[in-house]
């Protein structure tokens, strides 16, 4: 089905009949007619309208001289868009058109140079000439003199090589050349983009598969009403990979299964979109899943790719198919040091790899794309994309295997390093850490089959989930961080022993999330046992026993307990005094919770010197817009609200709540918690509307990411409910 370019737009099966080494007396007998019967009249072709419009001109006065080369996965409909622009010139120029389009199978030698030949006769060349050796040349010579508009089109080509014929298609001197007719047109079809083999006589057109929209529209048009809504054909699209092949083997399937009598349907035939998608991810869906059909190009494609030299092109795409099912940013993950080192990459280099790269995505196996198209959690909009290269899903599931699951979690810990990729905290790296934080998360749902393997390869993978969990804390979305950080504790407490430095700091991770989604006695039990073993193990100094007393301290003032909290911080700040200095940034903190105490406990003249000593040195070293900046800045803002200096308070918190909405987004936590103090600022200004309006949206977005039992949350609703009252 898929060989005869893997029309997307016809009848359930396409097939070609060919029959290798004919008797003589038909050697000659053969067709020049382009497959018409292929192209269905009221399914219109999706998502091509800008390249059929190019290619029309061509043939009607705009034509370069130049291979027009069609290239793509198979089955990306490089057929149905030749067949497209048969049909578009025929309902232009009429009868007229009958005799000069031409349309050669060129899977075969001996087909594609009789259907040459053929061309020739209709040319009116003599039948010497047509004969002889030299036919090749006059035939370029008479069409680049034809006057009127003419499409010769070369389907199928597995490999330039074979249209060499007389001398080499990338020199001009093939069986197909450039010409100098304005009104004529060559297009070739073929899933080799590979420039070189095709010379600068050539013109490259990928053909991708179909954006979202398109694709659907692709299975309505064959599924019919009864299959689904428009969304879940996107669904079902996107799992397809946008292959207009596989979205008409599809749609017709479900088409199939709609009409057929209820007595003859069995019990798991999915009749809609989306339980067709689920049906792909079981043993039911084998038979269903359209892969197969691409799997014999999708060999011949790797093996062409080792007869030209690039003998880790096999390897590299099932290690990037091995990788989770979204852009995969080779330039951070794929290291030549680490890859050197597996029998199947021995002696790539950094050039090799880039060459296969860029050959494994001529061939369609692979796209080049931006980091955007990425998870949900996206980049911020001033950042540039990060490079990456996707899998085609349906390559994907053909080339995914176990066998470098091990490399992928070895690369991904790499990669996940801060010092490789910088801390998932700050904002400036989440360009990087949005792209690299889905593989991380694969990466744990993979636990079992990680864990018959060596403990470096399960720690790296644990290394990977866990700094995937704190961008994801970074980024307000602390419950889903919170489930990878228990996952990552239990993991490393099997691994390592529980009293390991990785295992604690898992678990302290863990309790920062907690803390965020208000299980502050949990939080507390988690910091204390995380602060004693590092005691027990390290002593009392060590930095990181250090800092879950310092994160102790902040749930404990959270809790109510101000005076615990204080003894806590107070002498947390003196030892970072005594081993850091005074402007450390871990002197700092310590110096700003102790801060936040004292505001609580109403001592506000030496919560307000400590702020500013605080600000002091951030602004200087880290600049006022950064994240630890803005926390002081907010803190000294909410202590002037409470000291009774509003207009001052209003100020500072529209200043602080700006720059967090621009930095972290307007949902974000940090943000609400500013506009909560703003909201309730401008109600004690007596602008209630407006307090109303903000502090509703801060109840709505805290319920919807906290929960309504959070203590935030409360405190919102709470704010609103004497609000409202206050209004009437």
């Amino acid at each position: 089905m898929a060989q005869n370019g893997a029309v997307a737009a016809g009848h359930l099966e396409v097939g070609q009949l060919v029959v290798a080494g004919p008797p003589p007396r038909l050697s000659r007998i053969l067709t020049l007619a382009a497959p018409m019967g292929l192209r269905h009249p009221r399914r219109p072709l999706r998502g091509r309208a800008v390249l059929l419009s190019e290619l029309l001109a061509h043939c009607t006065g705009d034509g370069d001289g130049r291979l027009h080369v069609l290239h793509g996965l198979s089955g990306s409909g490089k057929t149905a868009l030749a067949l497209e622009l048969v049909h578009e010139l025929q309902a232009r120029l009429g009868a007229r058109f009958g005799q000069c389009a031409w349309w050669i199978d060129a899977r075969q030698t001996a087909l594609f140079e009789g259907g040459l030949r053929a061309v020739a006769r209709r040319l009116g060349i003599s039948e010497d000439l047509v004969k002889a050796e030299g036919v090749v040349d006059v035939l370029w010579h008479r069409l680049s003199q034809v006057q009127w508009p003419w499409l010769l089109v070369v389907d199928g080509v597995e490999d330039p090589a074979l249209l060499d014929g007389p001398g080499q298609i990338a020199a001009g001197t093939g069986w197909v050349r450039p010409h100098s007719c304005t009104n004529g047109l060559v297009l070739i079809t073929t899933c080799d983009g590979m420039p070189d083999p095709w010379g600068s006589g050539a013109v490259l057109h990928p053909v991708f598969p179909l954006p979202e929209r398109d694709a659907a529209r692709v299975l309505l048009d064959h599924a019919g009403p009864r299959a689904g809504t428009l969304s879940g054909a996107i669904r079902l699209a996107r799992r397809l990979g946008g292959l207009p092949l596989a979205l008409r083997m599809a749609g017709v399937y479900l088409a199939e299964v709609n009409e057929m009598p209820d007595a003859f349907r069995e019990a798991d035939m999915p009749a809609e979109f989306d339980a067709f998608v689920q049906a792909l991810k079981g043993s039911a869906g084998v038979g269903l899943h359209p892969a197969q059909v691409i799997a014999d190009t999708w060999q011949l494609a790797l093996g062409l790719l080792e007869r030209r030299g690039f003998r880790h092109a096999r390897a590299l795409l099932e290690l990037l198919s091995a990788f989770a099912d979204t852009p995969v940013p080779y330039s951070r993950v794929l290291k030549t040091s680490l890859l050197n080192r597996q029998p199947a990459f021995e002696g790539v280099d950094g050039a090799t790899l880039w060459r296969t790269l860029r050959a494994l995505a001529a061939l369609s196996l692979i796209d080049f794309c931006p980091a955007r198209d990425s998870g949900e959690v996206q980049a911020q909009p001033f950042q540039e994309s990060l490079p990456c290269v996707r899998v085609h899903p349906l390559i994907r599931d053909l080339s995914r295997t176990s066998r470098h699951l091990a490399l992928v979690a070895t690369l991904l810990g790499q990669a996940c390093r801060a010092r490789e990729a910088g801390k998932p905290e700050e904002p400036d790296t989440w360009a990087v850490w949005s792209v690299l934080v889905p593989h991380g998360l694969a990466l744990m749902e993979q636990e079992a089959a990680l864990a018959c393997m060596p403990g470096d390869v399960q720690v790296a993978a644990t290394q990977a989930g866990e700094m995937a969990a704190r961008y994801l804390q970074a980024r307000g979305l602390s419950r889903q961080a919170g489930a990878v950080f228990e996952d990552v504790v239990q993991w490393r407490t099997r691994l390592l022993g529980p009293l390991h430095e990785e295992t604690l700091t898992a678990q302290h991770n863990l309790a920062a999330t907690l803390h965020d989604t208000g299980e502050l006695a949990r939080a507390e039990a988690m910091y204390r046992l995380v602060w004693q073993g590092h005691c027990a193990e390290r002593g009392p100094d060590f930095p990181h026993g250090l800092t879950a007393r310092h994160e102790l301290g902040r749930v404990l003032n959270d809790m109510g307990r101000l005076h615990e909290a204080e003894q806590h911080l107070a002498e947390v700040l003196e030892a970072q005094q005594r081993l850091l200095g005074e402007e450390h940034g871990h002197t700092l903190s310590a110096r700003h919770e102790r801060a936040r105490v004292l505001h609580g406990l109403g001592r506000w003249e030496e919560a307000g010197e400590e702020y500013r000593k605080v600000l002091q040195v951030r602004m200087r070293a880290l600049g006022p817009g950064h994240m630890r900046t803005l926390t002081v800045r907010h803190n000294l803002a909410c202590l002037a609200q409470d000291e009774g200096r509003l207009e001052s308070a209003l100020q500072r918190l529209r200043s602080v709540h700006d720059a967090r909405a621009q930095i972290l987004g307007p949902t974000h936590p940090q943000t609400l918690a500013t506009a909560y103090r703003l909201g309730c600022t401008l109600r004690d200004l007596g602008d209630g509307l407006q307090a109303q309006q903000l502090l509703q949206r801060v109840y709505e977005e805290l319920s919807s990411a906290l929960g309504s039992g959070h203590a935030q949350v409360l405190r919102a609703q709470q704010a609103l409910r004497s609000l409202d009252a206050t209004l009437g």
